[in-house]
């Protein structure tokens, strides 16, 4: 569908997904619609640049302990998914400035859309996914990058404090079927009780298989003065007609907690199963469930169900 003429597409978006914490026994709802509109302006001889618009009301029921940006578990907020102007015109794509709302440059988030889908990544490390800022980003003979200057509050604009996120990847050609890359994450993130201050690098790789997808995720760094180190791998399954994927993820955290002059280790391990079916006509359903990998693990068995319909 053409909105802003030529080179343009838009959709809304429209979605209910219910949780149940089997451990505390509590059932969860979330409401979501949106706008999704992406835009290429051209000039005669070259694209300008890239616009991408995606503004989410988001309806929470009976959600313990909800993003801060909510005032409770049963609020409404408007969020921003991705809202940012790709310029593109200076070197035939190998410098590009980007302006606006966009996913922190960092690891096997960065490279795979997941935005309103139960499939998840390695976001819930740094506790942050896209941010307000400015990057300069590109596509050169083999290698790809993005750095970015970000305002580290997420979603809001204006924040408590000056919260502030210094992030980028540069990775292998993304249209190979072996991807690799390298990545950096340093600054304070805005969070409900204050600022958190996080430095992190990363190296991520991913290789297809036919239908098949695996990839890993390996960081190390500190969160509020204590050293961690995470590891994560997914394997994921597509059929050929691309209507069913199921994936299969393995996470693992540990941090080193120093406190009166004493130091512990503090481990969390999951394991995760999910499944998706996509239909023609933009509809698609997608379960979830998430566990605890060991017994010392703090992770409770999380079950989740998604329907989602794109008009």
């Amino acid at each position: 569908m053409n909105l802003l003429g030529e080179n343009s597409r838009w959709s809304f978006d429209i979605a209910t997904r219910g949780t149940r914490n089997i451990d505390q026994k509590n059932n969860a709802f979330m409401h979501v619609i949106g706008l999704d509109l992406h835009k290429v302006f051209s000039a005669k001889t070259n694209d300008i640049g890239t616009l991408t618009f995606q503004p989410y009301v988001v309806k929470l029921n009976n959600v313990k302990n909800p993003p801060f940006i909510f005032d409770d578990g049963n609020d409404t907020q408007l969020t921003w998914r991705i809202a940012n102007f790709n310029y593109t015109a200076l070197a035939q794509g190998k410098f590009n400035i980007r302006a606006g709302h966009f996913e922190i440059p960092f690891g096997l988030e960065y490279q795979i859309d997941t935005n309103g889908t139960l499939r998840q990544l390695t976001t819930s490390d740094r506790g942050i996914k896209a941010d307000w800022g400015v990057s300069i980003n590109g596509i050169l003979p083999n290698v790809e990058y993005e750095i970015a200057i970000t305002r580290g509050s997420g979603n809001e604009i204006e924040s408590a404090g000056n919260p502030y996120v210094f992030s980028g990847r540069v990775g292998s050609d993304t249209t190979k079927n072996f991807t690799s890359g390298f990545s950096w994450f340093t600054g304070d993130v805005l969070v409900k009780n204050g600022i958190v201050k996080h430095k992190k690098i990363a190296f991520d790789a991913s290789y297809y298989y036919f239908q098949w997808q695996f990839m890993v995720e390996a960081s190390a760094g500190k969160q509020a003065n204590n050293s961690t180190q995470n590891t994560f791998a997914e394997v994921m399954w597509k059929s050929p007609q691309e209507t069913f994927l199921s994936y299969w993820q393995l996470g693992y955290k540990n941090t080193s907690i120093s406190e009166n002059n004493l130091e512990r280790n503090v481990s969390n391990s999951y394991w995760v199963t999910g499944i998706k079916w996509q239909s023609i006509n933009g509809f698609n359903v997608s379960a979830q469930y998430k566990d605890k990998l060991s017994n010392s693990s703090s992770q409770d068995s999380i079950l989740s169900i998604q329907l989602r319909y794109r008009i």
